[in-house]
């Protein structure tokens, strides 16, 4: 692969630094011993190893009385495949113990103390959901289920869209893993343990273990029903006196019955038994009783649910049924106010925007093209700020080959936000695609500016340097625009 100019390599990683850098980091690492546990954010551990001789020190691979300086990697913590901490990190802080004088650092402030402060930054930098999905090789929905769990806080929001810092989806990356291999959550939280008596910031490490393992499905019955007691949401319960457990858990019940995402199967409904896919018909008839029905925020988030597990028309027909219920609530909704909805009460829930958004979503998923185009077009209605549904608009319209729509939506997106990578990327890649490359540069430009090492960046570099140098080579038609990377 082409080293790209800024050092900026495959998967984000430093591969190459200037001369200049090399002369302001000559002296800043003389006489330390360095060695790297952990997986890099900023660069490989090779080029790691490379930057500590430029900068006066010796890197080694193996831990030793000698060693001086540790440095924790911070995409995703040094834990190992089986959970615990780092082989590394243990030695050192047995070496530690036995009275080694070795400083046990985070990655971003080594590279702080490199005076590379703008790879620092770009560790702790904000990043969308799509960006966040294309650094970290994970699903766009996989992202928002995390947010919505509240694995992810995001650090700001723009236009209804959450920035997210990447150390911490990083790390939720790598727990989920963990967890999904089988790995006992009591391991891993005695090496975040570890962690936590050298490294701040895996107290919120902690907090994420807490949640997902949660989410595994641990559920209530009260004289009402089935509860999920980390969301207070309840649960689809068919025969009430089916004799369930007070408290059950993922993998407790056997096939007649058992546990599917956030429903409890109790007895075997139309439909369960075949794939652990429920009919709406199911749904509605003989839920719950008439006294306690769903709420349009229960009927939401089975909604999200059933999308996030691939369940796309059941999504649907849930996200509809959610849109149903607040009308009702609103008398039709009615006209929207600052204040609230309907003459200052408390407004709806959830918000109608969110939910057209999500079912244009599903719809797009199901291959309902054009349904999702107009739920896209409901959503913005609703919430005319909202740069993503702008965003996956103007991508979908491009999908369709309505170009003219999609420049404008993609406008409309640029407006609210002219500074969004992900826009920015859409929007480029139009114009490129549209044969119009020289209006595409200062797009690619701007791009770089705010996405500098992401998987995109180096074709963005590619473009930009190529058109402004009289390059040509357009776009293949029809490829590049990322709706998919938005969306999936």
């Amino acid at each position: 692969m082409e080293i790209p100019r800024d050092g900026i390599g495959e998967a984000g990683k430093i591969v190459n630094l200037s001369a200049a850098t090399e002369v302001v980091v000559q002296r800043v690492l003389s006489g330390q011993v360095v060695s790297f546990t952990g997986t890099l954010a900023s660069m490989t551990h090779k080029a790691a190893l490379e930057l500590v001789e430029r900068a006066g020190g010796r890197g080694v691979q193996a831990l030793s009385q000698g060693t001086t300086l540790l440095v924790i990697g911070e995409e995703g913590w040094a834990l190992e495949d089986d959970g615990r901490a780092s082989v590394k990190l243990r030695q050192a802080l047995q070496l530690v113990a036995e009275g080694a004088g070795i400083r046990i650092v985070a990655e971003s402030d080594w590279l702080q103390m490199l005076g590379l402060d703008e790879r620092r930054d770009e560790i702790r930098r904000a990043h969308t959901p799509a960006m966040l999905s294309r650094m970290l090789n994970v699903p766009v929905r996989l992202i928002r289920r995390w947010a919505r769990l509240g694995l992810l806080r995001p650090v700001r929001t723009v236009g209804r869209l959450p920035w997210f810092d990447y150390r911490e989806a990083a790390g939720a990356r790598r727990l989920a893993g963990l967890l999904g291999e089988g790995v006992s959550a009591e391991v891993i939280e005695r090496s975040l343990c570890e962690l936590s008596r050298v490294l701040a910031g895996t107290d919120r490490s902690l907090a994420q273990l807490n949640l997902l393992v949660h989410d595994d499905q641990i559920l209530l019955r009260d004289e009402r029903g089935v509860l999920n007691p980390r969301t207070g949401q309840r649960l689809l319960d068919f025969e009430g006196g089916s004799g369930l457990p007070a408290v059950l858990s993922g993998g407790e019940l056997g096939s007649s019955g058992g546990v599917h995402g956030e429903c409890v199967w109790a007895g075997d409904p139309a439909g369960a038994a075949e794939g652990g896919v429920l009919s709406f018909a199911g749904l509605a008839g003989g839920v719950r009783s008439e006294s306690e029905p769903w709420t349009a925020e229960e009927w939401f988030h089975e909604g999200c649910r059933l999308s996030e597990s691939g369940e796309f028309e059941q999504a649907v027909t849930v996200f509809r049924r959610s849109l149903c219920l607040l009308g009702s609530a609103s008398g039709g909704l009615g006209v929207r106010r600052a204040g609230g909805w309907g003459g200052g009460e408390e407004p709806l829930q959830p918000d109608p925007a969110d939910v057209n958004f999500h079912l244009a979503d599903a719809l797009y998923r199901g291959g309902r093209l054009e349904a999702a185009v107009e739920r896209y077009y409901c959503a913005i209605e609703w919430a005319p700020e909202f740069i993503e549904a702008w965003s996956q608009l103007g991508c979908l319209q491009a999908e369709l080959e309505e170009f003219e729509a999609a420049e404008e939506s993609l406008r409309a997106a640029l407006a609210i936000h002219p500074s969004n990578p992900d826009v920015l990327l859409s929007f480029a890649q139009l114009l490129d695609r549209l044969g119009r490359e020289s209006e595409a540069v200062e797009y690619w430009r701007q791009y770089l500016q705010f996405d500098s090492r992401g998987p995109w960046s180096e074709h963005a570099r590619m473009r930009a340097g190529g058109l402004e140098s009289g390059i040509g080579g357009g776009c293949v038609a029809g490829a590049g625009l990322p709706l998919e990377s938005l969306l999936d």
